[in-house]
Formats: structure tokens, sequence, C-alpha cells
């Protein structure tokens, strides 16, 4: 009679090896093996090596909106990948929208989450009323609805807070978000699941934050701003670590219109055609403008057509939209060659489409 063979068990830590190499849709697929390995799949540990491993594998989520519709009451929006391989654009579905949305925007994204601001359907005088913030993971299609900060009263009916999203270092476990109203800085952490009032200690009361143009970077906010409309702009940082605020003068004196970017994991800023990065001393992570040294990257001519922005940085070509008659166009720019690539566009594209906010996304099986 023949003996039986066992086969023997790999160790946890070879297995979390073996999956953080892993594509995450496989990775997920795995997921229903049994119950250990859908715990092990929510391990902080297992998501944070993987997502290092994911890094380099860098995508943009651009919102998109039909603009003869976008504050109708049937509204038309959406995101938008570029993958790794720039092929084309990709539709992304959005199942946690319904007919109660009348448009979302995207505020940011870290770690593989999105965080998203959808405005109902709901006649109000406070943003907040008729806003919901969702933290949003695209590749597992979780999200969850996050409750909302309590706003001082003193306030003007067009008066918006400035929001930023992102993670005080690499564990993906705790997120914050962080909401600017007037001279109320007030956090929201995973943890505790609620809203506090901080300090703000560094705080310029600056009349004009822009939430459409920040980035998150090692735990760091960075948002473009200035104090009032006749005065130059400037960059607003704030550390999630240690809930600071920090100044940084611009490299190109008062422009005040400045879209921040990522690039080459490094602080990069767009003022007209240049673009600057910022290079920082690696062992300080602060958002000290003291230690920040602005250097100009290239400039872009667009003397030909003046309806063309930088939009955006994906690998080392650069987005360019453009703007005509009532719909964008993307398209890549090399600014080493000077060549345009290929017209970015999905299938269904319209010539309605506007493009709206730019991020940079990885995905990540980061909880909401």
């Amino acid at each position: 009679m023949g003996t039986k063979r066992s086969c023997p068990s790999l160790g946890e830590d070879l297995i979390v090896e073996i999956l953080s190499r892993l594509p995450l849709k496989s990775l997920m697929r795995f997921s229903c093996v049994s119950k250990e390995w859908y715990s092990l799949t929510r391990n902080s540990y297992l998501i944070n090596i993987h997502l290092r491993r994911a890094n380099s594998n860098l995508s943009l989520l651009t919102h998109e909106y039909d603009r003869d519709k976008r504050f109708n009451t049937d509204p038309k929006f959406g995101i938008s990948m570029l993958g790794d391989e720039a092929a084309d654009l990709v539709s992304i579905d959005l199942p946690i929208l319904s007919n109660s949305f009348k448009f979302t925007n995207i505020l940011g994204s870290s770690n593989g989450l999105v965080c998203l601001v959808a405005r109902v359907k709901k006649k109000t005088r406070k943003f907040m009323d008729s806003a919901e913030i969702i933290i949003w993971n695209p590749a597992t299609k979780q999200f969850r609805s996050l409750p909302k900060p309590v706003l001082e009263e003193n306030f003007h009916r067009f008066d918006r807070p400035t929001l930023g999203f992102g993670f005080s270092d690499d564990n993906t476990d705790d997120y914050k978000l962080v909401n600017i109203f007037h001279k109320q800085v007030q956090v929201f952490t995973r943890s505790t699941n609620s809203w506090r009032e901080v300090e703000g200690k560094g705080y310029p009361s600056c009349k004009y934050c822009y939430g459409d143009f920040w980035v998150s970077l090692k735990g760091v906010l960075y948002w473009s701003a200035r104090t009032d409309r006749s005065k130059g702009g400037f960059v607003l940082s704030f550390n999630l670590r240690d809930e600071v605020f920090h100044v940084i003068q611009l490299p190109f004196g008062n422009d005040w219109y400045s879209r921040l970017l990522l690039w080459k994991n490094s602080l990069a800023i767009v003022s007209k055609n240049q673009v600057w990065m910022a290079k920082t001393d690696d062992s300080d992570e602060s958002g000290d403008n003291n230690k920040i040294v602005w250097t100009k990257q290239f400039s872009i001519d667009f003397s030909i057509s003046r309806c063309e922005e930088i939009f955006g940085i994906w690998k080392d070509q650069v987005l360019i939209r453009r703007h005509i008659s009532r719909y964008d166009r993307l398209y890549l720019y090399d600014p080493i060659t000077k060549e345009r690539g290929k017209l970015l566009q999905k299938p269904e594209e319209k010539n309605y489409y506007g493009y709206g906010q730019l991020v940079n996304y990885v995905e990540s099986l980061a909880l909401v």
C-alpha cells in the first residue's frame, strides 16, 4: 500500500511575499479562496507592501462632464482613467452615484483611495448641506460617505470650504481629511470617524484657497492660495503629522493662477506655459518653504494655439488640454523632443465633453 504524501503548508510571510507581487485583480480573486485568505487581503501589512510595489504603475484620473447638462436636472458626468500604457481614456463605473446627485468632483487621491464631493439636488445656502463627501476605492469598488463637518455660521452664500485629503505616513490604515473655512480648520480622521477643530498653527488667513489646485505628497497637503484679489499667490502647505501650516513662495513672482502637480514623486507647479519642480531635503518633509528650492524644468510654446494649457503630467510626458468651442480634447506632448503625441479619447466620447480635475492614482487594496 502506497504512502500518502502530504503537501507542506506555506508560511504566512511567504504567502504575503507572493501575493504582494500579483496584479491587484488577481490578488482580489485569491480573496475568494477562503476566509483566511480574505482576511489576509485586508491585512495592513499586505496592503502596504503591495502598494509600495504598485506605485511605479501610475495612472491619472480625470473628472469629465457634459458641458450642456452640467447644471441641469439631467446631468452627465463621470471619471476616466489614463492607465499605465496610455492607450486611451477608459471610463470607470461609478455605482455610488444616483439620480439624486447633481454633479460630482474629484477632490483628490492618495494611496489608491479617491475622495469625491458630490452635490445633491437640494436648494440651500450652505454648501455642505447639499454635498456628500465620499471615500472610494475604484479597484475594490468599496466606498463610504463621511460625516459632514459643522461649519461656522458666519458665511456668504457663495462661500465654500477648502478641502484636502491624504495619509499622514506610509501606513494605509488611517487617512485624514482637512476642511478649511475662513479661519476655522477641522480635521477628520478615519480611526475616530469624527471631525475635530485644530489650532491651525501657521495659517496665514488666506482669503482665496483653491481647492481644485492642490496635491498630497508624503504626508503633506499643498494648495494654491492668495490673501486677496489684489496680491500675488503662494503655496499653502499643511503637514498631516504635526498639523502645522507653512507658506511657500512661488518661483515666478506674483502669478496667482498656478496649478499644482506631482511629477517624479516631487511637488511641481504650472504657471501658464512653464513647469517648475520643488527640490527638498529628503530628510525633511515638513512642507517648510525654507527647505524648498524651485527649479524650472521646461516651457511649452503655445503661440500657435491660445486655447491650450498644461493639464497634467503622465510619466515624462505632458498632458495638454485644448479648448475647442464647446468641448475639450486631451493629448500628450514630449517636452524633450517637443513632439505632440496621439489624441486621447474614448470610443463613446461626444463633442460636448469637458475635463475638470486631474489627479494621480495607483491601484491598491486600501480600506475605505
